[in-house]
């Protein structure tokens, strides 16, 4: 597992913009109280000196070491403490010129000890919603946010979506790239093929993994741009990597886009360098087999509903019941 390199990059960049952040703050503010209290330059002074005076002690060595070194550590504790106390009469809290990082467990480093922080956890899932197009989506449409009372009006439909909920929850619990299957949402609109995939992209993005949500129509925009740029002499192949590189791709209304020779073709290099790469594929769809072979081609056809789970939503619209809530 491993997250998006370009992710992680805004991350760490954000997580040292923080940290020296704090540390300039805390410099500028003791400027300000060694201007305005020259006791306290004199205490600073005294303070910088400890571990060098530490180091002395060592070096000499002796059998009372560890007394003479425990009285550095007393005479350090009271200047500390007279400096706070004339902080607090002065009107500043004793902690003004202290270093104050975002994140006090790993110092806005990322990291605590070897692991992890959890705050940089946190920003990495943030930035991989953002980057695989589900910001706005994971707002409403989670697992948990999925209902099934708007099928409870048809006894069959109501067990289909029950179980097509676990199939989706437990393909996205245990997603793996280059094992995790190809699946194929199909229905009519307003069933909640969009809700499921986004619930799916959320939990994979959260296991850390690098997923590119995104509509049909979106991708055909992205690859007719880079071939447009690329007759002018600007290609930027780098922003289709994407569809091809990410460790799930979810297609969200294919068959809602303008179709001609260049979007199926689009389409089916999509569709079948990552089938032949086994990089896993979610796509949802208003189409039947039979509109999909007609609309695109018998390859894609083929593709889709040969070597995909297809999942045919039933009941319906969620979206014209809601609004009877």
């Amino acid at each position: 597992m491993g997250y998006n390199r370009e992710n992680a990059a805004k991350v760490r960049q954000e997580l040292d913009r923080r940290r020296q952040e704090a540390i300039e703050t805390a410099r500028v503010r003791t400027l300000e109280l060694h201007e305005k209290f020259p006791v306290i330059y004199k205490i600073d002074c005294e303070l910088s000196k400890t571990g060098m005076l530490v180091m002395d002690e060592i070096a000499k060595g002796g059998d009372d070491l560890a007394d003479r070194i425990n009285d550095i550590k007393l005479d350090n504790t009271a200047l500390r403490e007279q400096r706070e106390e004339l902080l607090i009469r002065e009107g500043y809290p004793p902690d003004y010129s202290d270093i104050k990082y975002c994140c006090p467990l790993c110092s806005d480093t990322g990291f605590v000890g070897t692991e992890m922080c959890s705050c940089m956890k946190k920003m990495l899932t943030e930035e991989g919603f953002r980057s695989a197009g589900i910001s706005k989506l994971i707002e409403t449409q989670s697992f948990d946010t999925f209902s099934l009372s708007y099928y409870s009006d048809n006894e069959q439909a109501y067990r289909l979506m029950k179980t097509y909920l676990s199939i989706c929850r437990r393909y996205a619990e245990n997603f793996e790239p280059g094992k995790s299957e190809n699946m194929l949402f199909c229905g009519n609109t307003g069933l909640g093929k969009t809700h499921l995939s986004t619930a799916i992209a959320r939990v994979v993005v959260e296991k850390g993994y690098d997923v590119c949500y995104n509509s049909a129509q979106n991708i055909i925009n992205d690859f007719e741009a880079e071939r447009f740029g690329k007759a002018y002499g600007e290609r930027d192949v780098s922003s289709l990597d994407k569809y091809f590189s990410s460790d799930l791709l979810i297609i969200d209304d294919l068959g809602t886009e303008s179709v001609n020779q260049f979007t199926v073709s689009c389409i089916y290099n999509i569709i079948n360098t990552r089938v032949v790469s086994g990089k896993p594929l979610i796509i949802s769809t208003n189409l039947t087999h039979d509109d999909v072979r007609k609309k695109y081609s018998d390859r894609i056809a083929s593709r889709l509903f040969g070597e995909f789970n297809t999942l045919q939503f039933q009941g319906r619209d969620v979206r014209f019941l809601k609004l009877g809530d």
